[in-house]
């Protein structure tokens, strides 16, 4: 076992000769695999502070091992690498979602605010300005990603306006005023979570949005 889910993210492991296989342990024993992980890919890619998924060795099976901060250098430049990376991430990100929902049906508000933080940490890791969030808010496609209404949505953040945490941006999108305000709403709402979704703010975290989890930018 190279590491099991709600592991804590230490190093990044290069298959250098085997076949590891990721996935998440299901009930009863039943497996969801992710992927299979051969010579020359990456495994432990993506933005969590924990394991969202279990990786296990099929064969036997060498892996190189880096510094979970190397992760940029690493994938920068190898198209291969940045394409394990992206669905590393989108993973993760449906995962975050999920146990979001799942925790905050009742409480959306903690909900949207989680969303953001991870929007302004993802342009933070990508190098925009971490208080501005260019996607698209009319257009439904982040209303659903949170399960909420459109009506909902605008609600929400017409609330987050009113608390003094964002403002409209236009034509851009939205500015985050108080992000470290965002993140304790956020925190407010993963208290229950596991570990990673803790105080810590984490599920304000992500250091990419995948166009396939249909958070829409302003162009799409």
């Amino acid at each position: 076992m190279l590491f099991s889910e709600g592991d804590r993210k230490t190093h990044l492991y290069r298959v250098e000769s085997g076949a590891i296989c990721v996935y998440v342990p299901g009930w009863k024993g039943h497996r969801d695999v992710s992927e299979f992980v051969f010579p020359g890919d990456l495994v432990g890619l993506g933005f969590l502070e924990h394991h969202a998924s279990s990786a296990r060795a099929m064969v036997e099976t060498r892996v190189s091992c880096f510094h979970r901060d190397a992760q940029a250098d690493l994938v920068e430049g190898d198209p291969r690498a940045e394409a394990k990376l992206a669905d590393a991430v989108e993973r993760e990100f449906e995962s975050r979602r999920d146990r979001l929902v799942e925790s905050g049906r009742a409480r959306p508000l903690e909900r949207v605010a989680a969303f953001l933080t991870a929007l302004s940490r993802n342009n933070t890791i990508e190098g925009r300005d971490p208080c501005l969030i260019t996607d698209s808010w009319q257009c439904g496609t982040i209303a659903n990603f949170l399960t909420l209404s459109v009506d909902g949505l605008a609600s929400i953040l017409v609330e987050l306006e009113g608390r003094g945490l964002i403002e409209p941006c236009p034509p851009l999108g939205l500015r985050l005023k108080d992000v470290e305000g965002l993140e304790k709403l956020a925190a407010g709402l993963c208290s229950s979570e596991a570990p990673e979704a803790a105080a810590s703010g984490e599920a304000g975290t992500c250091p990419r949005r995948p166009s396939r989890l249909g958070v829409a930018h302003a162009d799409a």
